[in-house]
């Protein structure tokens, strides 16, 4: 009774509509979309010509409804992201004979990346981030020969999640540009360096050197005293 689109692919950013149509003309009082989410389905847009239409949070600003037509519905994401993937519920509630629905789905691919460190005398960790569909992985460019600790999350939705975590303990053999993060799936590939300012890589061996001139001019200060009381004794 109900055909629907065939699975949807997109890319994240892609315009992607989504459409339902009831083969036989129906006394359609509403037709609501809804997602699969976790063993449960969420409302997300809902039409009928006494309430108007409403569009759900988080999908205000970014989807709204391409057709006003009871019997032929569909709903168009301005900006598909990667967590708009999944399956979508079509349901016509019709007039005396109940629901109807159809189902169709999407598959948003993309991959989103970042990095974040952090510094203290000398040691480094640095924390990769990346999200995408098709699997990413995650590698650096130098390890320093420390060995990093990684975590995976497998969405339902096929999404997955990766962090990658290295900790280097003589940072300050890092200069400016030699430790980058590499995060990649089958479409694409982002570079992420670690953009260290010169005071940060290198804070333990600048207070060294500090501390050693201080020595230095605290020593020649004690040795022109003990040589003035030497010489004011002899006078």
């Amino acid at each position: 009774v109900v055909t629907q689109t065939d699975h949807r692919k997109a890319k994240a950013g892609d315009v992607v509509t989504l459409s339902c149509t009831l083969t036989e003309p129906k006394d359609v009082l509403q037709v609501t979309w809804q997602k699969d989410s976790e063993n449960t389905r969420d409302n997300i847009a809902t039409y009928s010509t006494i309430k108007g239409l409403k569009i759900h949070e988080p999908y205000q600003d970014r989807m709204n409804f391409t057709s006003l037509v009871l019997n032929d519905t569909s709903i168009t994401f301005w900006g598909a992201r990667m967590d708009d993937t999944g399956c979508y519920m079509c349901l016509f509630n019709v007039y005396p004979l109940g629901s109807f629905s159809g189902r169709t789905c999407m598959s948003v691919f993309g991959l989103n990346a970042s990095v974040h460190y952090n510094t203290s005398e000398g040691h480094l960790i640095a924390t990769c981030n990346a999200v995408g569909l098709p699997e990413p992985t995650i590698s650096w460019n130098n390890l320093f020969n420390y060995t990093p600790t990684q975590e995976k999350v497998r969405h339902t939705n096929g999404v997955v999640s990766i962090t990658s975590r290295l900790e280097i303990y003589d940072s300050q053999s890092i200069s400016k540009q030699d430790l980058t993060c590499r995060v990649s799936n089958k479409n694409e590939e982002i570079e992420l360096p670690i953009k260290m300012k010169k005071e940060e890589g290198f804070s333990f061996l600048a207070l060294m050197i500090g501390l050693g001139i201080l020595l230095v001019i605290l020593v020649l200060i004690l040795i022109m005293l003990r040589w003035r009381k030497k010489i004011c004794k002899r006078s």
